[in-house]
């Protein structure tokens, strides 16, 4: 038979469920290999077809008597949620072989799913006391939980986990500890001691940590979060932390956490600036503005790179900054760029007529703003134009006073300048 032709077989038994083909009534039926039915069932089953799955796991275990095919015919029905079929071919399996485990635990599982949790808690722990299996003691723990018996959950589950140490185990023991009996220091006591012993995981480094968290141990919990993101890389689990960091205003933590995780490089970027770390508040901003072309991020990688510069003169940098802030203002009206451009250009003798155009088109905006007048004022006083300058300038001396260093040394070249032009 070619491969071609098993496809187009398989193909017609995933749509018919049916053990054998016929092409009409009078041509002999084909017979399938057993390879074939296998190929059929896992193919179902990877496109969750569990129906069609169970039944050809069900026609494998009839022809070969092999448990397993049954075994898995039944998780292909647990799977579909076929729990009446399950429960019926379960029960009629265990008519033969009474003592099978296996089908015991699926007898179970039906149990639980039709809701007889009673009788469900009863054949599990009689299987438990047969198997001494761990697993068995996880479905034991889950009958006593659908009734309320939290103790008697925490006992099968502790019986289970002690011969197991499963992690999985260990959260579903510290939960119940945590929540359903009120023992939460020794649920927390009791998830550190298993992570120090067994190692850390996803799952037992977020639950410590939010146990932490709910006790009010912030430092605690911030700590667990961090360590568990570090073993994990979760960004998840980062902003965890990161939001106690914020809470608690610790920014001695907060800045390297978001270094190390980039999972908040907005935030990150507002920290460089309030430590007036603008070499590194430059790069992440051009960053920023690759990613998303907000010019605003262009805006302050262009000035983050002229405040971080120890050469401010450099004709380099000033081209770059001009260039990116002149590519800012012809997209957005924000007079603190309009007047930090200008300034930049009137200080630097680039253009100090083009200079005072930015600055005036920022005072348009915001006529009343100081600092835009004084940018103003030096425009003039560039330019020669000292009575202009004065005038200016003694207004801003007037709104904001003279204490701050480049209003004062301003309003003196300026009052300087004055007295020549007086004197000529």
């Amino acid at each position: 038979m070619t491969k071609f032709f098993t496809l187009i077989i398989l193909t017609v038994l995933s749509v018919h469920g049916a053990s054998k083909l016929k092409v009409s009534n009078t041509i002999t039926p084909i017979e399938l290999s057993e390879e074939s039915y296998l190929l059929g069932a896992l193919d179902a089953q990877i496109r969750h077809k569990y129906m069609v799955a169970s039944n050809y796991f069900e026609i494998l275990y009839s022809q070969t008597g092999k448990k397993e095919f049954l075994y898995q015919s039944l998780r292909m029905l647990e799977q579909s949620k076929e729990i009446s079929k399950l429960s019926e071919v379960t029960q009629k399996e265990l008519t033969k072989t009474p003592d099978d485990l296996t089908l015991q635990r699926f007898s179970i599982i039906a149990l639980l799913q039709n809701g007889q949790f009673g009788h469900a808690s009863q054949e599990a722990s009689a299987l438990c006391e047969r198997s001494k299996v761990a697993s068995d003691y996880a479905l034991s723990a889950e009958a006593f939980l659908k009734l309320g018996e939290f103790q008697s959950a925490y006992s099968a589950l502790k019986k289970g986990y002690d011969l197991s140490h499963d992690e999985e185990m260990a959260d579903r023991l510290a939960l119940i500890q945590y929540v359903h009996l009120g023992e939460k220091r020794e649920a927390i006591e009791f998830l550190k001691n298993h992570i120090e012993k067994y190692g850390n995981s996803k799952v037992l480094g977020k639950r410590l940590g939010s146990f932490y968290g709910d006790s009010g141990d912030l430092d605690k919990a911030a700590t667990m979060f961090e360590q568990t993101y570090t073993l994990t890389s979760d960004p998840l689990i980062a902003q965890e932390a990161i939001k106690i960091y914020v809470y608690q205003q610790n920014f001695d933590k907060l800045t390297p956490l978001l270094e190390k995780s980039g999972v908040n490089d907005p935030m990150l970027l507002e920290l460089y600036i309030r430590d007036k770390q603008f070499d590194k508040a430059s790069l992440l901003a051009k960053k920023l503005y690759k990613e998303d072309q907000n010019p605003l991020y262009l805006a302050q990688s262009s000035i983050f790179s002229y405040e971080a510069s120890k050469n401010k003169s450099d004709p380099t940098l000033l081209n770059e900054v001009v260039e990116g802030l002149k590519q800012v203002n012809s997209e957005i009206d924000d007079p603190m760029y309009l007047n930090y451009l200008g300034y930049l250009m009137i200080e630097h003798d680039l253009n100090v007529t083009e200079g005072m155009v930015y600055v005036q088109r920022a005072l348009k905006i915001q006529p009343d703003s100081g600092y835009y007048l004084d940018s103003l004022a030096w425009g003039h006083y560039k330019k020669g134009e000292c009575s202009q300058a004065l005038k200016l300038i003694k207004q801003v001396e007037s709104m904001i006073g003279s204490d701050e260093q480049e209003v004062k040394e301003h309003l003196d070249a300026i009052e300087k300048c004055e007295i020549k032009e007086i004197k000529q």
